[in-house]
This record gives C-alpha cells, sequence and structure tokens, in this order.
C-alpha cells in the first residue's frame, strides 16, 4: 500500500482550524465565553510548564460542554470548506490519503470525508466534554498513530507547513513537502 500524509493546520487548510473553531462557536454561541477564564488559566499554565500541552488543551476545549461539538464542526465546515487549498486533491490521488493532525479529529473529519479522505487522525477530543483521550497527536505521537493505524507501507509523499514540528512525519516519506504561500514547495 502506498501512503500520503499530509499535516492539515496551515498544510491544507490556512489557518489554525481549531482556533477559527473556537471563533465561530464563538460568534454563533456567545455564553461560551464564561469558560474564557479557565481557558486563559490554562494558557498562564501552559506557558509558565506547570500543564503540558495535552492538559491545555482540555483546558481550551473545555468550551465544547456548552455547545453541541459535532454540530458545530459540521456547520463550521458548511461556512469554510472552500478554504481548503486547490491543490489538495484527495480524490484524484493514486495513494492513500492520510491526514494527522493535532486538531480534533471529530472537528477536521467532516470536511476531510467529504473531501474523500481515507484515513483521518488527530487529537482525540470528546466533542461535549473537551477531554483528551490519548495524548495530544503532535510530533512523534502523529508516528506513533500513523503506524497503528496503517502499519508498515510505502510512505510516498508528506507535506507540512512546519519541517521543524513535523519533522517525525516528513522522516516517514520518500519525498518531503512544505507549504510555503499556500502551495507543496518540494524540498531536497
Amino acid at each position: 500500500m502506498t501512503v500520503d500524509l499530509y499535516d492539515f493546520d496551515k498544510t491544507v487548510f490556512p489557518v489554525d482550524s481549531s482556533t477559527a473553531f473556537w471563533l465561530f462557536c464563538m460568534k454563533r454561541h456567545p455564553k461560551i465565553i464564561k469558560h474564557l477564564p479557565r481557558q486563559i488559566l490554562g494558557a498562564i499554565k501552559f506557558f509558565l510548564k506547570k500543564i503540558n500541552l495535552t492538559q491545555f488543551k482540555e483546558e481550551f476545549f473545555s468550551f465544547l460542554k456548552s455547545v453541541d461539538g459535532e454540530k458545530e464542526a459540521a456547520l463550521f465546515w458548511e461556512k469554510n470548506g472552500d478554504r481548503i487549498f486547490e491543490w489538495f486533491k484527495p480524490t484524484e490521488n493514486d495513494a492513500v490519503t492520510v491526514v494527522c493532525s493535532a486538531s480534533p479529529e471529530f472537528e477536521i473529519r467532516p470536511i476531510l470525508e467529504k473531501l474523500g479522505v481515507q484515513i483521518i487522525l488527530g487529537t482525540r477530543v470528546n466533542p461535549k466534554t473537551g477531554k483528551i483521550t490519548g495524548e495530544n497527536c503532535k510530533r512523534e505521537e502523529k508516528v506513533r498513530r500513523i503506524k497503528e493505524v496503517v502499519g508498515d507501507c510505502e510512505f510516498r509523499n508528506a507535506f507540512t507547513d512546519n519541517p521543524e514540528s513535523d519533522a517525525p512525519l516528513l522522516s516517514l516519506a520518500e519525498n518531503k513537502f512544505v507549504v510555503i504561500d499556500k502551495k507543496p514547495v518540494k524540498q531536497n
């Protein structure tokens, strides 16, 4: 099996989708502002290294207790799906397309299923509580999750916007691409 690997935020979608999703929910449900003190405190604790990234993300996603996360994600992509970069066309790909992201799986799933992505991996965030199962899907965790799902296979291409943080993802593939100015550029 031949596989092409993609990061999501700033790789096939131009911005951090979790932030955009939160802003979308905030606009639709101003009541979620009540979670802002917890989110700010979580950010302070994270920057002071009192909590790790996974714990911080749980604080950030605490707003999901006040909305229907899956419904909001579907609505978010109805409004934002056209922002996916035009070059990303998984149905025209002759390899299995795997998107692996630090963004919540439930959040990115609606658009990626619509686009025909075969394997969708992200941080396992409960869309009702904001609680995370396992680790934040970043760096080496991406590689672990990919290998857990697809096993050993031929990793042909890997795409990211951040070659430093996604170095483990890029190391899997024969061809490495970094998205610069909304287009993938092959690296040597």
